[in-house]
């Protein structure tokens, strides 16, 4: 078994891709935010263990059959008393002829809704119990008490904690206790907005995603902006960030020594952003979050 393990609490969904206007099957993938890093980082050769509370439905199955399809462990995975959140992307050309799509959810009733259930603290004490490892890499993008103790748990055990938060949320103070227990805190301009709140903040690696526009990072200095990379042949531009984000993650811990985020130089985390940020664009010219993987 190699050291490069991954732990990941979060998001954890069923995508159904359709293509309006075609005459093609849709297709079922397991989606969301974390989902989509555990899948992408088992695909470069991690072991991947996410944590997530589903149901007992045809949903969850088809989410299982895909874990395990693409080799990733689920071993701390329940499925007697959660939800699992369905999610519709629905890809089409726009009016202008270029390649989008728009998320739906299938019990959204006229809004976007996820029926989704967080972890308890009394299931991540189970898995702090169980675990007889710890992994490189804890990632986690929902704020939530019992995913913070995780964070905290396994930052204490030297884990590397990487926080990629959908939004800032209602819970201020929560939040703030995530980002002060993570080591590397993504975020998009669409989520979050406000990037200066994290001036002052020492010893971690702040990036915000901007799209078209490429990314700015900040690590215990000012902010510094990367060009974004460009690809002429965009089909489907969702899930490039999660592409970005298990990128990073494969070129700053991948076969090597942990080691704190403020001790890298800052030409390594340029580049690793960089690297990061072509395979992020690369993942466009396929169709679904996870296409590239196929």
């Amino acid at each position: 078994m190699t050291d490069n393990k991954v732990l990941g609490a979060g998001l954890i969904s069923l995508d159904v891709l359709i293509w309006d206007g075609e005459n093609l099957p849709v297709s079922y993938y397991v989606g969301g935010t974390c989902g989509n890093v555990m899948m992408i980082l088992s695909h470069m050769g991690w072991e991947s263990y996410p944590i997530a509370r589903l149901d007992q439905t045809k949903d969850t199955r088809r989410v299982l059959d895909d874990m395990n399809k693409h080799r990733v462990h689920t071993d701390y995975i329940t499925t007697n008393d959660g939800k699992t959140p369905v999610i519709v992307q629905r890809n089409f050309i726009n009016k202008d002829g270029v390649p989008t799509h728009r998320f739906e959810s299938r019990h959204g009733h006229g809004h976007f809704y996820l029926d989704f259930k967080p972890l308890t603290k009394k299931q991540a004490d189970a898995v702090i119990e169980r675990i007889d490892f710890v992994p490189k890499v804890f990632f986690f993008d929902r704020v939530a008490p019992a995913i913070l103790k995780l964070a905290t748990t396994f930052k204490g055990k030297g884990s590397v904690v990487f926080f990629e938060p959908s939004s800032r949320g209602g819970d201020v103070k929560t939040f703030n206790k995530c980002v002060e227990v993570a080591d590397v805190v993504k975020f998009s301009d669409q989520r979050i907005k406000d990037y200066r709140q994290f001036d002052g903040v020492a010893d971690k690696l702040f990036i915000q995603t901007q799209g078209a526009e490429g990314l700015i990072y900040r690590l215990n200095s000012d902010w510094n902006h990367l060009e974004p990379v460009h690809n002429d042949n965009v089909v489907d531009t969702a899930g490039a960030g999660d592409w970005t984000a298990a990128a990073l993650i494969n070129e700053l811990y991948k076969d090597k020594e942990k080691q704190e985020i403020f001790n890298f130089m800052p030409a390594a985390i340029a580049d690793a952003l960089n690297a990061a940020q072509r395979i992020g664009a690369q993942s466009c010219s396929y169709e679904g979050a996870r296409g590239m993987m196929q």
